[in-house]
């Protein structure tokens, strides 16, 4: 009595026809790995962007005190289990996207028509890319290249190589079938999987699967195809900003549109990094205010270490396009941003005694060194409905591509890639230009340009020096602090506290060679699946 029609379905076998249908299924695949890797519905912040960054040298896993959000410091920390949620949601959420990118790639048939060819082609780029950052970040996941059934339960791969390789080669099949984006002012060509993209990923697969002349063809097809380029140095910071979504250095982004009809919590919010905006901003409870550029509410959640800021600094120098968009000093923040008191504060005498700007909280800001972190911040017009960001996800950028590129020319001894290398040098207004391309120029480079892009720990997984230069991650987290709150001296004066730095004293902490150097297969998933094997050390 129960086997009726079910109202306002199309059943699978009558829908996977048309043209039109296919655009459909892609436009539901792009949805899912949107909701997959942006923010996996279960998880509040970008599952992507922590997985890829807290791993780093360069970062401090901050907030208001040790223990906040634990599950993030503990990537930073290397204090992760197999049962951290950033962990479980990325690994999931990539399956989520592979599903859905199979649903195209299963239901239509090449040779059928130009838009069904193109349809599936970026679904399988789409799962291509998955398979590659899973085998970058888990060594041998399993190679899901069809719809499954309930019943089946995939193993292990060969190899993390056979995965790079295998989805290497996806991206170059398909590429034959995709659009070409149009020009670098093609804002529509880089919020879909395009030849650029696809060549893109390619590379980066190969150069991870350590082939490396293989990488430099492809990566040059995208350099060569002229439909992409640096923005110039005065516009490095709209990169990460809503004023330059789609912009000419774009090569793959997820597009996010406004749209008010869509409810806020129906959908909306889910298709945004959310509160990744409010994570990264600064800790707002413990400054007087918040300048008037950036978005006003924050928990500090992630900030340059001294190391780092120190070392851009004495690399590009003060007065780079880049170092002025990447971060700020405690002076800048006092006195070179704007406020909402400086009617009523005209001088730097009158800003230094504020209480409306500067640290106002005698606890100071955890995980600090008097660096301000900028790059990846909101500004106040990033924001849509006072609650989340309204910037396009980005996957990939052109300086990345230049800068692979030049990585594999030095790994092969050929010099066109100095070029590049100084491109994007010359671009961040460096005062730091290569004359000759060395392995050791490129990834310095690489940290300063890519910083927070999750570059950082895959490259010194790849490169063989996670083990050195995280071994100590966690060993201290130090607070910066201002004499204006901790003595009531009335003048701001900025200090780093060390006194109670050492965080993880007694605890288990830092890189481990030969575990660390992938994550743990997720315990919800090892519990059902029982041919599927744990990395070493875990």
């Amino acid at each position: 009595m129960l086997d009726i029609d079910q109202k306002g379905v199309i059943s699978t076998e009558t829908f996977y026809q048309t043209d039109a249908d296919a655009e459909s299924a892609l436009v539901a695949a792009y949805e899912k790995a949107m909701l997959g890797i942006v923010r996996n519905n279960e998880y509040i912040y970008s599952p992507y962007n922590a997985i890829l960054v807290y791993p780093s040298d360069d970062i401090y896993a901050a907030g208001s005190n040790y223990g906040d959000n634990d599950f993030l410091a503990a990537l930073n920390e290397f204090r992760h289990d197999d049962n951290n949620q950033v962990i479980s949601n990325m690994y999931k959420g990539f399956y989520k996207a592979i599903y859905g990118a199979n649903l195209v790639i299963d239901n239509f048939e090449y040779g059928t028509s130009a838009i069904k060819d193109r349809c599936i082609s970026e679904a399988r780029v789409i799962r291509a890319f998955c398979h590659m950052m899973l085998a970058i970040l888990w060594d041998t996941p399993p190679i899901v290249d069809h719809v499954l059934t309930g019943a089946d339960r995939p193993g292990n791969s060969e190899s993390k190589n056979a995965i790079l390789q295998w989805s290497a080669q996806e991206f170059i099949d398909a590429a034959k079938y995709l659009d070409e984006r149009q020009s670098p002012s093609d804002k529509a060509g880089c919020a879909k999987i395009t030849k650029g993209a696809a060549y893109a990923f390619a590379g980066k697969a190969l150069m991870f699967a350590g082939d490396y002349a293989g990488a430099k063809a492809e990566l040059k097809k995208v350099i060569s195809s002229g439909k992409y380029a640096l923005v110039p140095g005065n516009r490095i910071a709209e990169l990460f900003h809503v004023e330059g979504d789609g912009n000419e250095e774009k090569v793959f982004e997820f597009n996010h549109v406004y749209n008010s009809s869509i409810s806020t919590w129906g959908g909306r919010i889910q298709r945004t990094t959310w509160m990744q905006a409010n994570l990264w901003n600064w800790r707002s409870d413990r400054l007087g205010g918040m300048p008037t550029s950036l978005f006003a509410s924050g928990w500090g959640g992630i900030c340059p270490t001294g190391k780092f800021a120190e070392a851009l600094i004495a690399n590009d120098g003060m007065n780079s396009f880049r170092r002025k968009a990447w971060i700020a000093t405690y002076d800048e923040v006092l006195f070179d941003m704007p406020y909402t008191s400086d009617p009523n504060c005209p001088t730097r005498e009158d800003k230094i005694k504020d209480k409306f700007r500067g640290i106002n909280n005698p606890i100071g800001l955890y995980g600090h060194e008097g660096y301000f972190h900028l790059k990846l911040v909101a500004s106040s017009s990033d924001i849509k409905d006072g609650s989340y960001s309204d910037i396009n996800f980005l996957i990939m950028r052109y300086a990345e591509v230049l800068l692979m590129y030049a990585e594999c020319c030095a790994q092969t001894s050929d010099n066109d890639g100095l070029q590049y290398l100084n491109m994007v040098q010359q671009r961040a207004g460096s005062k730091t230009i290569s004359s000759s391309l060395t392995l050791d120029a490129v990834k310095k480079e690489k940290q300063y340009e890519m910083w927070m892009e999750g570059c950082r720990f895959i490259d010194l997984v790849r490169w063989g020096e996670a083990a050195a230069k995280l071994a100590n991650n966690g060993d201290i987290v130090p607070s910066f602090k201002d004499k204006f709150a901790t003595e009531n001296s009335g003048i701001h004066q900025g200090f780093v506290d060390w006194s109670d730095s050492d965080v993880n004293k007694g605890k288990e902490h830092g890189f481990k060679a030969g575990k660390h150097e992938h994550y743990p297969f997720p315990y919800s998933e090892l519990s059902i699946n029982e041919n599927l094997v744990q990395n070493p050390g875990w």
